[in-house]
């Protein structure tokens, strides 16, 4: 898995978790968002900030465990399993115990080479067993939620929150959406958008970490940034709004949204809002930073924030002014472009 974290915490910036196939290769570091040159990963915006082993290559895959150090030495950090590491230490890492483990027999000693503990929660514990978290903060980097099939993430979700919340924990909380399996990508994004978008759109929890067992990495990972992008928590991406359509629409709603993505799909943090009219465009984009809105047949209005700067733009030139418009206001940055990759 990856992880991304959603905001700034004592080990990642920001966390999707996917699940890398058994055997790591140099792919592996493009699927997980890191960008390679002459065969050199580096982080980007969209880059995993951690990812998830279930499996620790042993000491006798060689190559494996160079693509993991080499993503470490990019500032994606590494956790899995503590019987794992303790079966197959790799340095820098973090161990996965859990916490009905330490209720039971307490911390046990750090795996050869792992720094610091992460633990993985139900939501099912007993109300004592989280009280341990006051005495364990100082060694735990994360927690772990991962609900039991056939269990209500919502309510175990909620629980957990305020049983960390009653002791003032302030560690962040990844939540991990497990799927057996899925039908297709929109089963994907359907299922982990109700399973972790509620909880994270009313706050709960710093990150997210999927997966699914026959879908790609690269699939985990961008839906796992889309999740927190759409819950508000963290922009990887330009935010697009539009309406749905309908009788009034001066232009191609879809035809023009889709040529203005491909120009400006690689602004985060701007919004832009896409209005097929003037009647209730002003008032549905009130929180984009630049508008795009249909003023009369054949012409197009612009705006910046709730106000109109340029009126009746041709439609042919409108999307290259729209994009004239936020250079102008200094929100642009040039598109990057693939360095040549040597594997």
């Amino acid at each position: 898995m990856c992880v991304v974290f959603s905001r700034s915490c004592p080990y990642a910036s920001s966390l999707p978790l996917t699940n890398p196939p058994n055997h790591l290769s140099p792919s592996s570091t493009t699927a997980l968002g890191a960008k390679l040159v002459v065969g050199m990963p580096f982080k980007d915006i969209a880059t995993s900030d951690s990812v998830y082993l279930p499996k620790v290559p042993p000491a006798s895959d060689a190559a494996a465990r160079k693509v993991i150090k080499r993503l470490q030495d990019v500032n994606v950090g590494v956790i899995a399993p503590y019987e794992e590491l303790k079966a197959n230490p790799f340095p820098n890492s973090v161990a996965v115990v859990s916490l009905d483990a330490i209720a039971s027999s307490g911390l046990p000693p750090l795996p050869e080479g792992a720094l610091r503990y992460a633990v993985k929660v139900t939501g099912l514990e007993p109300e004592a067993s989280y009280e341990l978290f006051k005495t364990l903060n100082k060694r735990v980097v994360v927690i772990i939620l991962e609900v039991p099939a056939g269990t209500s993430r919502v309510h175990a979700s909620r629980r957990t929150f305020q049983l960390l919340a009653n002791i003032n924990s302030d560690l962040p909380v990844v939540h991990s959406l497990a799927f057996s399996a899925v039908k297709d990508k929109d089963d994907l994004i359907l299922r982990s958008g109700a399973e972790g978008g509620g909880l994270l759109v009313d706050g709960l929890g710093d990150g997210i970490m999927i997966s699914a067992v026959g879908s790609e990495l690269d699939l985990l990972r961008t839906t796992s940034f889309n999740l927190l992008q759409g819950s508000r928590m963290r922009s990887t991406k330009t935010d697009f709004v539009s309406c749905p359509s309908c009788g009034r629409t001066l232009f191609d709603l879809q035809e023009v949204t889709e040529q203005i993505k491909q120009k400006t799909g690689h602004l985060p943090g701007v919004a832009i809002a896409i209005m097929g009219c003037i009647v209730n465009g002003p008032g549905e984009m009130a929180d984009a930073d630049f508008g795009y809105v249909g003023g009369a047949p054949g012409k197009v209005d612009l705006y910046v924030g709730k106000e109109v700067v340029k009126r009746a733009v041709p439609n042919e030139k409108a999307c290259d002014a729209l994009v004239d418009l936020i250079k102008e206001y200094g929100r642009w940055i040039e598109k990057p472009v693939d360095a040549p990759v040597s594997v």
